[in-house]
């Protein structure tokens, strides 16, 4: 949610210096004066920095290049914009608001190649849907490999937010047909063609589904163990969720937000397509933080401890949570060291004190583990990208 603020955070610090729980952690700012940074990807020793205006900047040497390497004509108004990048080395893919001809807008999600300097060879693999919104675009990317390829195309999740669309896949009675809002698609990454594994396929209609009854996101991510799909969900005010998503998974917007259990819905008023489950979040806020990005320390290099948990940022406290996970990864470890957390919802700022990694990061957009072990945190608010090491 990149227009709200509510300032709550661990010692008071209101968006000064990053501050961790674990002392041994420091930080440096290795790019700043960046303009509404919303994400990064590594690419060779370098980093890609894209800016909700359109703008995608390279980082090379720890020198960020002053003009940019691309630049797309984007509608930012709101939740709109340049809004996700991902690479798998070879390509890079993007998701943005992007003006077509007549000024009509549309969320498209493209694959460039990457020479080594630059971004070549456009190829539109999503054309989704942009209106009304202006706001629940989503807009984050995640590769998987896949498996079943023989020529080792990757898997390519997208989010899109439900763009203030009330239909099937909002969990509404509708006579519409599914309109690729509030949904996880996943996608062949290299023509955009579903994958005949999902979980709607035998619909055309909906073939390139993973998931449905999506609000709006901001973070998606893969466990490395597991290959299991994390994400983040917003709220309207409160009820912000964290989810395990599996194949066929509905999120329960509009119906509910939140574990069923604290409202008034059931399953019967949701709308249940063939092969879909419904799941409570595995952690949820009651009061809206905003949550954004979602990622998995794939390293030892902050320490053997925190390999493998998860870390959880938000825009409007610029808090960093962490969790750890069961040792059948299937679902978030709460145990008697907090009692007040094993209904699996962050009631106050106690409890959400208690899952604090740092904080003082002024409104996170993306947390990603860098080629060399280390996180990257990068801050939309304050236009910077943090590195944390020890």
């Amino acid at each position: 949610m990149f227009y709200i603020l509510i300032v709550l955070s661990l010692e008071d610090n209101v968006f000064g210096d990053p501050v961790f729980r674990d002392p041994t952690f420091q930080y440096k700012v290795i790019a700043e004066g960046l303009s509404d940074p919303t994400g990064i990807v590594f690419i060779d020793n370098d980093i890609l920095i894209i800016e909700k205006e359109g703008t995608i900047r390279l980082l090379s040497d720890q020198q960020l290049t002053e003009k940019p390497i691309y630049e797309f004509e984007v509608n930012a108004k709101s939740e709109r914009g340049l809004l996700g990048i991902e690479s798998n080395g070879r390509n890079i893919f993007v998701y943005v608001t992007e003006i077509s001809t007549g000024d009509f807008l549309k969320n498209r999600v493209y694959k460039f190649l990457w020479n080594g300097n630059e971004l070549t060879n456009p190829k539109l693999l999503l054309d989704l849907p942009a209106l009304p919104g202006p706001n629940h675009n989503g807009g984050k990317l995640v590769l998987e490999k896949n498996s079943n390829s023989s020529n080792n195309d990757d898997n390519l999740y997208v989010i899109i937010g439900d763009l203030n669309h009330r239909g099937i896949l909002q969990n509404l009675d509708s006579r519409d047909k599914p309109d690729d809002t509030g949904v996880i698609l996943k996608i062949n990454s290299e023509d955009g063609s579903a994958i005949e594994t999902n979980p709607f396929s035998s619909d055309p209609n909906t073939a390139k589904y993973f998931a449905y009854g999506i609000r709006n996101s901001f973070g998606i991510t893969i466990d490395p163990l597991r290959g299991t799909i994390w994400q983040t969900e917003n709220g309207p005010s409160e009820y912000d969720e964290v989810n395990i998503v599996k194949p066929g998974f509905n999120s329960g917007w509009i119906q509910v937000m939140g574990p069923m259990s604290r409202s008034e819905t059931t399953l019967d008023d949701l709308q249940i397509l063939p092969n879909s489950l419904y799941v409570d979040p595995q952690l949820s806020w009651r009061d809206s933080v905003g949550l954004t990005d979602i990622e998995f320390i794939n390293s030892t290099k902050l320490g053997e401890k925190y390999h493998n948990m998860l870390l959880i940022g938000d825009y409007n406290q610029g808090n960093i949570y962490i969790v750890s996970l069961d040792e059948n990864r299937e679902n978030i470890l709460l145990d008697e060291s907090n009692k007040n957390l094993l209904d699996k919802v962050v009631d106050n700022d106690e409890e959400a004190d208690s899952l604090i990694f740092g904080t003082g990061f002024g409104g996170i957009s993306d947390i990603e583990t860098g080629p060399d072990g280390f996180l990257y945190v990068l801050s939309f608010k304050e236009g910077k990208l943090y590195k944390i090491f020890k």
